[in-house]
């Protein structure tokens, strides 16, 4: 298996942007939890697309400065992701992104797979022409990426194609589930796609269960989804020994 052994392109960069409606000075408490949110999810959104790698020390100042917000949020922010396991606070040390587990990965895993394989049968009875074709060229564009080289443009892409699912089934509440507790196993995706032979396997996966949908065979996507969601895991071991230094695992070992 051919993966890239370099580091993805742009992690070790910080590329957070600031947003329009994140003003430095809020007026009102509406205005101040929306600046709240949005940190919090600008921060977090680096750290699952690899863009702030794992072992990286993040300063609160520094992040503050590239949002244009006081420190305040962005320190709340570090609290709240602390509690997901993405960052390390350690007193007079600062702020660290965690290194992936991949035992918090495996129980994302499962359930993702739980909630996503239980709707497939409202999901199937739902979908109509039109949905389909919606969901063909969302595959179409996954197709563009991938011959663009766009991994994270992939991954987006990808959440697009299986939320739909969740939406078309009446279970956007479950879909909230499952895109809130996945940060390490997202972190794997993200690396999982810098092998050109996993990110095209992804691609026909989906294709193969267009066809599944379209023919109303259950059995057989519910299979596919399984393979579909468990292959990130099954490469775990390929993953450790590339980039070691992103793992829990390593570092626990290297300590040793």
């Amino acid at each position: 298996m051919c993966y890239n052994s370099s580091k993805p392109s742009g992690i070790l960069t910080c590329q957070l942007q600031s947003k329009e409606h994140i003003m430095p000075s809020p007026t009102n408490k509406a205005q101040d939890n929306s600046i709240r949110e949005n940190v919090y999810r600008v921060i977090r959104e680096n750290i699952t697309s690899l863009q702030l790698a794992p072992g990286t020390t993040v300063s609160t100042q520094e992040l503050a400065a590239k949002l244009q917000v006081s420190r305040t949020p962005v320190r709340e922010a570090f609290i709240r992701l602390q509690k997901e396991d993405l960052v390390e606070i350690t007193p007079q040390k600062g702020t660290m992104v965690s290194h992936i587990d991949l035992t918090r990965a495996e129980k994302e895993r499962f359930i993702r797979e739980s909630l996503e394989t239980a709707i497939l049968p409202l999901f199937l009875q739902n979908c109509t022409e039109l949905d389909l074709k919606e969901l063909e060229l969302l595959i179409e564009k996954q197709k563009a990426c991938f011959a663009g080289l766009k991994p994270l443009e992939f991954i987006a892409l990808d959440n697009q194609f299986h939320q739909r699912f969740f939406e078309l089934a009446g279970q956007d509440l479950s879909w909230d589930v499952v895109a809130s507790t996945n940060p390490h196993y997202n972190r794997l995706r993200v690396l999982t796609v810098q092998n050109a032979a996993t990110f095209d396997g992804a691609v026909r996966q989906h294709e193969v269960m267009m066809d599944q949908i379209r023919r109303r065979d259950i059995d057989a996507l519910r299979r596919e989804l399984t393979d579909h969601v468990r292959k990130i895991i099954a490469e775990k071991n390929v993953l450790l020994q590339l980039y070691p230094d992103y793992f829990a695992t390593a570092q626990q070992e290297m300590k040793l």
